[in-house]
C-alpha cells in the first residue's frame, strides 16, 4: 500500500506538496510536475477501495468521462496511471468554492453562474449528465474563473445511476430514475437560489428579482419536460442583464495560481521505426506453372510422338515380325499376327473368325482416334497443372492409357482402343473440374492470406498460378502469399508501437506493410487508426494550448490554437465553441479592465473620468446592470462635485438665504453617505467652513452727510444719519444715497472677514 505524505516521488514524474482533502472515494493532493514544471492536482482512489475491482472500474470511469470534457469552464483531466493505488492528474485551481457569493447581489452571482451553465451545455451536449451540481463542485480559480469539477457520480444520459447530493436531487433523480440531462438543471436551480438567498427552495420563500424568479421556479419544474436547457437558462442569464463573467478578486481571498498541466505526446525516436523492406521486382519472383517457351515445345513433342506411334510404330514392329527365320517372326505368329506388309491381317484373340481387310482397317482408325481424343485431352490437363489436383483419378487414366498403349503396340487394336476409350471417360471429368479446382484454389487462397496462415495460401495460389499461368489475379495472390510473413510482422511492430503511443513509427510500420500488400485489412486499419488517432492527438493538443492560453488570458495564442483545431476537425463544434469563448474572453477582459479603470476612478475620486469609462462599458455591452449603476453613480458624484466646487468658488453666494439652504442641505445629505472620500470630505470640511462665515456678520460703519437717506438693498432703509454701524453677513451689497436737488448716488461693497473694512461713504454731493 502507497503511503502518501508531503515529498513523495511518483511516476519519476511528480513530488507531493500538500494534501487538498478528499471525499466520496477519493483523496486529493497538490503536487509538482517535474516534467512541466506546474502545479497540478492528483486525484488518489481511497486505499480502502483500491482493491476491490468494481471501484477501479468506477474511478476509471470517471477518469474518461473526464478525458472526454474540453470546456474552458470544466476542470481539465490529464494522465491515468493504473499503479497499486489508481490515480490520474488534472488542473489544479487553488481557489475558493462559489459559495462565497452567498447572498451577494445578484449581478455578481450570475455572472459566473452564466459560464458554469455554458459548461453543462456542452457536457449535454457530449451526452454527458454530472447529477452533482452543488457550490463545493464549482471552484473558482485565482482570476475568478468558475470551473465545474467531480464527475465521479456523471453519467451518459437515460442510464441508471446512482449518486449525487439529495439536497439538489431532482425528483426523478430522487426516485432513481435514468440520468437526464434535466437534473442538472433542476440542481443548477436549487444552486442559484441558495447562493442569492442563503437557503434552499423548500425553506421559507426569499424574494428573488422577478427575471430571475421566473427562470428558478422553471428550473425547479416538478415536470423535467417543462424545465429549460442549459442553453435557455444560459440566454436568459443574459436577457435578464447579467452577462458571463468573473468573480471580483475581492472574493478569492488571495489564491494561489492556478496551473495547468502540458501533456506531451510520448513519441519514439526515428531510429527506432522499423526499416524499410526492398520488394523483389515481379521479373525476378520464383513463378509456378508452364512458361510459353516450355509449353510449346512440349506440345511438339507430343506430335510427333503421337504421329510416330499412329504411323510409324506398326510398320516398324511388323517389319521386324516378318524377318524371315528370325524371332519375332515367331513370336508374332504366336501373338496372333501374321506377315504381309500393308496386306497385314489382325489376328484378334476375341473374334473366332478373320475380319476383312476393310474392317480391320476401321478398328485401326478408330483406335488411332480414340488415342488422338485422349493425347489431346491429356495434353489439356497437363498444361493445368492436373498432376497437382488430378490425383488418383488421374494416376488411374494413366495407367489405363499405358495398358492401352501395349496394347496397340502389340497390334490389339480392339483392346487398346477400349483402354484409350476408358480413360477418356476418365478424363472427361477432369476437365469439366479444371474451373472449379481453380476457383477452389483462389477462395482457399484468400481465405488463408485472411487467415494470416502463409503456407496454405502460397500452396492454393501456386496452384491457381499452375492451373492459369496468365491469370492476373492468381499471381497477385501469389505475390502476397510469399509477402504475407514479411507484411503481418510489419503489422504486428505497428500494432505494437501503436499501443505504445509511437503513432510516427506506426503508421512507417503500417505503410511499408502496405507496399508489400496494399489489401492488407489489417494494415489499412491500422494506418486508419493511427491517422485517426493522430488527427485526435494533434486536436486534443491544440484545443489543451488554447484552453491553457485561454485560461492565461493570452487570447492571441487562443484564436490560434483554436483555428488549427479546428482546422484539423472541421465537423467537430469544440473549437468554435474555443472561438467563441476567445470572443467572449477579449469582451470579458475588455470590460474587466474598463471596470477596474472605473472602480480605481471612484476610488480617487475622479468621477468624470469614471463617467468616461462606464459608458465606454456600456458600448461593448449596453446591458451590463453594474455599468447603468456606474454610471449613475457616477453621474451623481459628479454633479455633487461640481456644486460644492461652485459655492466653495463663490463662497459670498451663501448669504442668499436660498444658496444658504440648498448648501446646508447638501451637507446634510454628504453627512449621511456611507462612505466619503478623502477629496468629498475636504469639499464638506470647506463648505461646512463657509456656511459658518456667511451666518456671522460683520461691523461695518457708514458715514453719510444727516442730509442723504440712505438704503441698503436686501438690508433696508437707514435713513440719513452723519455716521452709523451695522452688521452684515459676509457678502456683496449695494447702498443707494437719495438727497432732493442732488444726484443719487449708488454704491456697491464687499463684506468680508478676509478683507479689511474701510468706511463706507454714502453722500449726495453733485446738484442737478
Amino acid at each position: 500500500m502507497r503511503v502518501l505524505q508531503k515529498a513523495a516521488q511518483l511516476a519519476n514524474r511528480y513530488t507531493l506538496v500538500s494534501r487538498l482533502g478528499s471525499g466520496g472515494m477519493s483523496e486529493i493532493w497538490l503536487a509538482e510536475d517535474q516534467q512541466t514544471e506546474k502545479s497540478v492536482a492528483l486525484q488518489f482512489l481511497s486505499s480502502e477501495l483500491a482493491e476491490q475491482p468494481a471501484y477501479r472500474k468506477l474511478f476509471r470511469k470517471e477518469w474518461q468521462l473526464g478525458g472526454r470534457l474540453m470546456h474552458a469552464n470544466i476542470v481539465r483531466v490529464f494522465e491515468y496511471y493504473d499503479e497499486d493505488e489508481p490515480y490520474y492528474s488534472l488542473q489544479y485551481l487553488g481557489g475558493p468554492d462559489i459559495s462565497v457569493l452567498t447572498r451577494e447581489q445578484p449581478e455578481l452571482v450570475l455572472r459566473p453562474i452564466g459560464l458554469i451553465a455554458d459548461a453543462l451545455r456542452y457536457a449535454h451536449g457530449k451526452n454527458i449528465v454530472h447529477r452533482d451540481i452543488k457550490a463545493s463542485n464549482v471552484l473558482l480559480d485565482n482570476r475568478g474563473a468558475p470551473y465545474l469539477i467531480d464527475f465521479g457520480v456523471a453519467a451518459i444520459s437515460d442510464q441508471a445511476a446512482t449518486g449525487g447530493s439529495k439536497i439538489s436531487s431532482s425528483p426523478q433523480q430522487l426516485a432513481g430514475e435514468p440520468a437526464r440531462s434535466e437534473d442538472d438543471i433542476y440542481a443548477l436551480g436549487v444552486l442559484i437560489h441558495e447562493l442569492l438567498s442563503g437557503q434552499p427552495p423548500a425553506a421559507t420563500p426569499v424574494a428573488l428579482p422577478s427575471s430571475v424568479q421566473a427562470l428558478v421556479t422553471e428550473m425547479l419544474a416538478e415536470d423535467p419536460a417543462m424545465r429549460p436547457d442549459a442553453e435557455s437558462v444560459a440566454k436568459r442569464i443574459v436577457d435578464a442583464g447579467f452577462s458571463p463573467g468573473v468573480v471580483p478578486g475581492r472574493f478569492l481571498g488571495g489564491t494561489e495560481s492556478a496551473e495547468v498541466e502540458t501533456v506531451e505526446p510520448t513519441i519514439r525516436p526515428r531510429e527506432h521505426r522499423a526499416q524499410a523492406h526492398k520488394r523483389v521486382p515481379e521479373s525476378q519472383e520464383d513463378q509456378s506453372g508452364v512458361s510459353p517457351r516450355l509449353l510449346g515445345g512440349a506440345l511438339a513433342a507430343a506430335l510427333i510422338l503421337f504421329l510416330v506411334v499412329v504411323f510409324g510404330l506398326p510398320r516398324i514392329v511388323g517389319n521386324r515380325s516378318a524377318t524371315r527365320g528370325g524371332p519375332d517372326a515367331a513370336e508374332a505368329t504366336q501373338q496372333g499376327v501374321l506377315p504381309g506388309g500393308e496386306d497385314e491381317v489382325l489376328f484378334n484373340e476375341n473374334v473366332d473368325e478373320f475380319a476383312t481387310r476393310e474392317d480391320r482397317l476401321r478398328l485401326k482408325y478408330d483406335t488411332e482416334q480414340a488415342l488422338g481424343e485422349l493425347l489431346s485431352k491429356l495434353e489439356t490437363l497437363e498444361t493445368r497443372a492436373v498432376g497437382r489436383w488430378g490425383g488418383q483419378s488421374f494416376k488411374t487414366a494413366q495407367e489405363i492409357y499405358a495398358d492401352g498403349d501395349r496394347e496397340y503396340l502389340r497390334r490389339n487394336y480392339r483392346i487398346a482402343g477400349q483402354k484409350y476409350k476408358e480413360a477418356i471417360t476418365i478424363v472427361d471429368p477432369l476437365i469439366d473440374k479444371v474451373d472449379e479446382i481453380f476457383d477452389e484454389a483462389m477462395l482457399s487462397g484468400r481465405s488463408a492470406l485472411e487467415a494470416g496462415d502463409s503456407m496454405n495460401a502460397l500452396r492454393h495460389y501456386e496452384l491457381a498460378v499452375a492451373i492459369s499461368p496468365g491469370h492476373a489475379q492468381a499471381h497477385k495472390g501469389l505475390t502476397r502469399s510469399k509477402n504475407l510473413d514479411l507484411v503481418m510482422s510489419l503489422t504486428n511492430q505497428g500494432v505494437s508501437l501503436e499501443k505504445d503511443l509511437d503513432l510516427d513509427a506506426a503508421m512507417l510500420a503500417f505503410e511499408k506493410a502496405l507496399e508489400l500488400d496494399a489489401e492488407w485489412q489489417a494494415a489499412l486499419d491500422g494506418l486508419q487508426r493511427v491517422l485517426v488517432a493522430a488527427n485526435q492527438l494533434s486536436f486534443e493538443q491544440r484545443m489543451s494550448e488554447g484552453l491553457e492560453a485561454l485560461a492565461d488570458g493570452d487570447f492571441r495564442t487562443a484564436r490560434a490554437a483554436f483555428r488549427t483545431a479546428q482546422a484539423l476537425q472541421p465537423e467537430s463544434r469544440e473549437p468554435g465553441d474555443g472561438l467563441l469563448q476567445v470572443d467572449q474572453g477579449i469582451r470579458l477582459q475588455r470590460i474587466a479592465n474598463l471596470e477596474n479603470d472605473a472602480t480605481s476612478l471612484e476610488n480617487s475620486e475622479q468621477w468624470s473620468a469614471a463617467v468616461d469609462k462606464y459608458k465606454a462599458i456600456l458600448e461593448v455591452d449596453s446591458d451590463l446592470v453594474f455599468a447603468h449603476q456606474g454610471l449613475e453613480r457616477a453621474n451623481d458624484r459628479a454633479a455633487l462635485h461640481k456644486k460644492l466646487d461652485d459655492f466653495i468658488a463663490n463662497p459670498d453666494s451663501l448669504s442668499d438665504p436660498s444658496k444658504m439652504q440648498a448648501a446646508t442641505t447638501m451637507l446634510l445629505d454628504i453627512t449621511r453617505m456611507p462612505s466619503v472620500g478623502p477629496r468629498l470630505e475636504d469639499q464638506k470640511s470647506q463648505l461646512s467652513r463657509l456656511l459658518k462665515r456667511a451666518v456671522t456678520p460683520l461691523t461695518v460703519r457708514l458715514i453719510s452727510d444727516n442730509a442723504t437717506d440712505v438704503v441698503i438693498f436686501r438690508v433696508g432703509k437707514l435713513g440719513s444719519f452723519e455716521s452709523q454701524e451695522i452688521d452684515l453677513r459676509p457678502g456683496t451689497y449695494v447702498a443707494v444715497g437719495s438727497r432732493p436737488g442732488y444726484r443719487d448716488v449708488r454704491l456697491e461693497f464687499r463684506v468680508s472677514p478676509e478683507t479689511e473694512l474701510q468706511p463706507i461713504v454714502v453722500r449726495c454731493e453733485e446738484q442737478i
